[in-house]
């Protein structure tokens, strides 16, 4: 599961990352620390003319079959063992794949008492989840939303969450987003867990509130 993400990067950052030409008029893209489902996020994939594109979506996919929008509320994450099978996520797993770049991401740890709040990074890197996006056309303009595919925790993670966001290495991406992958390969890079080395960090209870966006919810508790 991951249920809140931190996005803090700026546009030349993310055109860095994904080697994007610069689009014009430029986009104005918003810091989330304790980005929560529902938000609006930047990510990357590819237009109708097979170019990388950045782009902003809203958190919680929305199939193009959907009758209510809200459905994507509940569509955050995909379990990269189903998503190709699953009617909410299969069309997008064959042919709108994405990445989304993040800071790091938040899992809570069973504690007595209390669930204990965890921030984990990549050594302070960006780095970029494996994502699914979809275009709903039902009301009254367009809807663009994309989900998080999920996979096993690797082995160092496994004591705060048995599961973690899958995680798509750098050389990797053009793979990732070619409409012409294969779907057993798709299947090899969502279902592998990405080993690290992660920085894992205690961090406040003021998380859970998704109103607590600012930079020091990233601090210790």
């Amino acid at each position: 599961m991951c249920g809140r993400f931190t996005q803090d990067l700026d546009e030349e950052e993310i055109v860095d990352l994904y080697d994007l030409d610069w689009a014009e008029p430029r986009q104005v893209l918003r810091s989330r620390w304790n980005g929560a489902p529902t938000q609006e996020f930047a990510l990357c994939r590819m237009d109708h003319a097979g170019r990388r594109i950045l782009a902003q979506h809203r958190w919680g996919l929305v199939p193009a079959w959907a009758r209510d929008p809200k459905i994507g509320a509940r569509l955050i994450n995909a379990r990269s063992e189903s998503a190709e099978s699953k009617p909410s996520f299969r069309a997008a797993f064959r042919r709108r794949r994405c990445l989304i770049p993040a800071n790091g991401w938040f899992e809570w740890q069973a504690a007595v008492g209390a669930k204990q709040p965890w921030w984990i990074s990549l050594r302070s890197r960006p780095f970029s989840f494996a994502g699914l996006w979809e275009a709903w056309d039902k009301g009254v303009g367009p809807v663009y939303s994309f989900t998080i595919l999920t996979c096993p925790a690797t082995e160092s993670l496994q004591e705060i969450h048995d599961r973690q966001p899958a995680i798509i290495p750098p050389d990797r991406y053009a793979e990732w987003l070619d409409p012409g992958t294969e779907v057993p390969r798709l299947l090899e890079l969502a279902r592998a867990s990405h080993p690290g080395p992660f920085d894992c960090r205690q961090i406040s209870r003021e998380v859970n509130n998704p109103r607590n966006d600012y930079p020091e919810i990233l601090g210790a508790p």
